[in-house]
């Protein structure tokens, strides 16, 4: 059976994500922006979180984590990368690791450039890629922590992912990101 997937809003443009496994009743969050909305989605499906899937250390991806994991004790996944200040992490990932939530399984690709530390989850599977903040619709995240050589090497990482993946990114950009493609 395939897992459910459902968007949401949170903040004042990221989206809050779900993926549930309903074989198992797993879910995972991917990233927690805040725990308000994704507090209300679980309740509106009747799903209990299991995981939260974080793709980078900024606040507004992990806002929401401590509230999160006090509510439900879930597990929390992040990058390898440990300097970074995410808290209640209890398994670290990196490039080419499997993460499972249920019976789902999540390909770790390691997609820097936004942040030293981002990552991308590939549910090859379900042909979805969470790639937060490296790929947008009409553009890309700005390169605050790594260099532009990055940023490129991991879109065409994601670029080789098959065609028929869907993607979900980490914010709703889109009319922003058109308005800048026109000004050059």
């Amino acid at each position: 059976m395939a897992a459910d997937i459902r968007t949401f809003t949170c903040l004042n443009d990221n989206f809050g994500y779900l993926i549930h496994d309903p074989a198992t009743k797993a879910t995972a969050s991917i990233d927690a922006p805040e725990a308000a909305p994704i507090i209300k989605a679980l309740e509106r499906e009747g799903w209990t979180l299991t995981d939260i899937l974080v793709t980078h250390h900024h606040h507004d991806h992990v806002g929401g984590v401590a509230e999160l994991k006090q509510k439900y004790n879930c597990r929390v996944v992040a990058p390898n990368d440990k300097s970074t200040k995410i808290a209640n992490v209890d398994l670290r990932a990196g490039h080419g690791d499997v993460i499972k939530v249920g019976s789902l399984l999540a390909r770790v690709l390691e997609t820097p450039g936004h942040t030293l530390d981002h990552i991308s989850y590939v549910f090859d599977t379900e042909k979805a890629v969470f790639a937060a903040d490296t790929l947008f619709s009409i553009g890309c995240g700005r390169v605050i922590e790594g260099t532009p050589e990055m940023m490129w090497a991991s879109l065409l990482k994601l670029r080789g992912l098959p065609g028929d993946t869907r993607v979900y990114c980490g914010h709703e950009y889109t009319l922003a990101n058109i308005k800048f493609a026109q000004t050059i």
